[in-house]
């Protein structure tokens, strides 16, 4: 199996997990919604009709903010399946060569006597 098919199984492996763990909090969520509701409504605590509207608008948030993190992790997704898919760039038949520029050694000093 090539490592891009590897790769490719494993990013729809944590996808698969990831949209289930998010089926199950979207779930436990809304059954705690609906409970707080149903709570609020059949028992007489002592708190003020805004206290209330605060409690209803708290949970309301963090299940907009939690829509909010599935589709940002969801577009993650999206970005690394798109990376997955480019096909690998054509490798050079041979390594470039390093170039370096060879240095004209300097000549060399003259000793000795001078002629004039």
């Amino acid at each position: 199996m090539k490592p891009d098919q590897i790769a490719r199984q494993a990013v729809d492996f944590q996808k698969a997990a990831f949209a289930n763990w998010c089926s199950a909090v979207e779930m436990i969520q809304d059954q705690f919604i609906s409970a707080m509701e149903a709570m609020m409504r059949q028992t007489d605590l002592a708190m003020p009709e805004e206290g209330r509207k605060a409690v209803k608008g708290w949970a309301y948030a963090c299940q907009e903010e939690f829509k909010r993190f599935h589709t940002y992790v969801e577009n993650g997704f999206a970005n690394l399946e798109k990376h997955l898919g480019k096909e690998p760039a054509a490798a050079p038949a041979q390594s470039p060569k390093p170039v370096v520029a060879k240095k004209k050694a300097a000549p060399a000093p003259k000793t000795g006597p001078t002629a004039k």
